[in-house]
């Protein structure tokens, strides 16, 4: 409840009770009307999950909200309506912004509010001083909201909004600099961010995997959490139960999804005509979010077989350990250089001779060349002596003088030439091409290196893949130079899995899941 402006139209009996009415962002948006989306008809404004959410988290003071949405679920609608209700109750000429990627997007998101002027009740309604397409001024308060285009070379920079909307912020041509421009402005004020997901490793899936420990508060709704996604117990056979596949257990087990939940979904994936479409259709997760990309370099035909791990990270390497080492295996290990300035990541990935399996990731932005290389001894000794492949070129010249200088001696040399790795267009697609052969034997990943290699894309006029702008791709360029590195492994070190019966592999995957069944919430 906030202490909100009222109409000097408003009787002082009333103007107590019209105060709680407006001063409650739920009981106000009931006030109004929106379309209907099936027989585009005005209806009551009746605040459903999505919205509510959104509602409820401005309620409790969060002043930096991130929505990942997924389709039909109106959260952009109850975005808008806290920008209008903001507007409408605070008592001063507070401007409040909608920011969108294109000028008639920007102004089209209005819309709603332009019609939610005129439909208060009568002793609530305001005199407007400016109606037009992309700005809107109450007469009485000079409390305004205006659309901004996320294209603005200047954005909000001789602004001081109140409180701001960024709508279908993934799509921004900059989002990592609009985003600046308007948490400045906004300071201590509401900022929300919503979106639709775009890309796997854009700056706006980051702003969403990082939160809450970045200071956003993130709203989703996925599909199962909507009661109308459910099936009635009479539409369900009998049998349905028997019949359900390997993904329906697991989607069963993953979400705590009831029968009727199940085969509401197996219909709609049979009117989609595929599983692929109804995850991106109607999400259960934040992988689902972001599973949809356009021309990715590694198709979901390769990537979707890979068990995605989550585990803690291993002190302050940022190590991330699949498997310990084998006492009887070999490994290999690809290293990519960043200049440790906070930028480029330096990343290294170690992969097994055996199993064909990465065992362990680490990247860095924050430490030199030449001390990455000593990070690289401390990692590859443990893993048995590995084959290191790192690039020559730029970073990678002053850290192969490292690991010469320390002595370390296990690094790889083309058979050919005897020379190291130079990373050259030619080079960097045989790379590549060799990691997309080999990514039909790899079952398991880390969750950075699975998003990074999701990302890669090859945009106009390029031939090598590359990570979007504002993501990174150096995990993904280290695992494709430490399975270019398994090529040229000697046939003797090419030992086979030493388990009789269940692999090694059988036992990470079982270990895998057992940890998260046990880091599930129990349901009483």
């Amino acid at each position: 409840m906030v202490a909100a402006f009222v109409p000097g139209a408003v009787p002082i009996p009333q103007r107590s009770a019209a105060a709680a009415l407006v001063g409650d962002v739920d009981r106000f948006a009931r006030l109004h009307r929106v379309q209907d989306k099936d027989s585009k008809q005005l209806v009551p404004f009746t605040p459903l999950p999505m919205q509510t959410k959104i509602f409820d988290a401005v309620k409790a003071g969060h002043r930096r909200i991130v929505i990942l949405k997924a389709r039909q679920v109106a959260a952009t609608t109850g975005a808008k309506m806290v920008m209008h209700w903001k507007a409408y109750t605070t008592p001063h000429a507070a401007m409040h912004a909608v920011i969108s990627m294109r000028d008639d997007s920007a102004t089209m998101l209005l819309d709603d509010n332009r019609r939610w002027l005129d439909q208060l009740p009568t002793l609530l309604t305001r005199p407007v001083e400016v109606r037009a397409r992309a700005r809107l001024v109450y007469a009485d308060t000079g409390a305004s909201l205006q659309a901004f285009t996320s294209r603005s070379q200047t954005g909000l920079r001789s602004f001081t909004p109140a409180a701001a909307l960024i709508s279908e912020a993934a799509y921004a041509p900059d989002l990592e600099e609009v985003l600046a421009q308007v948490d400045a402005a906004v300071g201590d004020g509401l900022l929300i961010v919503e979106s639709t997901a775009n890309n796997p490793a854009d700056f706006y899936s980051s702003l969403v995997r990082g939160a809450p420990e970045n200071g956003w508060t993130l709203l989703t709704m996925f599909w199962h959490e909507h009661p109308a996604y459910c099936d009635a117990p009479a539409l369900v056979p009998r049998d349905f139960e028997a019949s359900l596949t390997d993904t329906e257990r697991g989607q069963r087990e993953a979400y705590g999804l009831s029968l009727g939940q199940l085969h509401w979904r197996r219909r709609t994936c049979a009117r989609l005509g595929s599983e692929h479409k109804f995850r991106r259709e109607y999400p259960a997760s934040i992988d689902d979010c972001f599973l949809e990309r356009e021309g990715g370099y590694y198709g979901d035909e390769l990537l979707a077989q890979v068990n995605v791990l989550e585990h803690a990270l291993h002190g302050e390497h940022v190590g991330r350990e699949i498997e310990k080492p084998h006492p009887n295996d070999r490994y290999v290990m690809g290293v990519d250089v960043g200049g440790g300035v906070g930028g480029d990541y330096s990343a290294l990935c170690v992969v097994s001779v055996a199993t064909s399996q990465v065992v362990y990731t680490e990247r860095n932005n924050k430490i030199t060349p030449a001390a990455w290389a000593h990070r690289v001894i401390q990692v590859a000794t443990r893993y048995n002596q590995a084959l290191v492949l790192a690039e020559s070129n730029n970073h990678g010249h002053a850290l192969l003088l490292e690991l010469g200088a320390c002595g370390y001696n296990a690094q790889w040399r083309d058979p050919k030439t005897g020379r190291p790795w130079v990373t050259t267009l030619q080079s960097k697609l045989d790379a590549f091409d060799t990691l997309r052969e080999s990514l039909s034997l790899v079952k398991m990943l880390d969750r950075p290196t699975w998003l990074e290699l999701r990302s890669l894309t090859i945009p106009p006029g390029k031939v090598a893949p590359e990570a979007p702008k504002g993501a990174h791709d150096d995990a993904a360029m280290a695992m494709a130079l430490a399975y270019r590195c398994l090529r040229d492994v000697p046939s003797s070190w090419r030992t086979s899995a030493l388990q009789s019966g269940r692999t090694r592999i059988d036992d990470l995957l079982a270990a895998s899941r057992a940890r998260r069944i046990r880091s599930a919430a129990l349901p009483f």
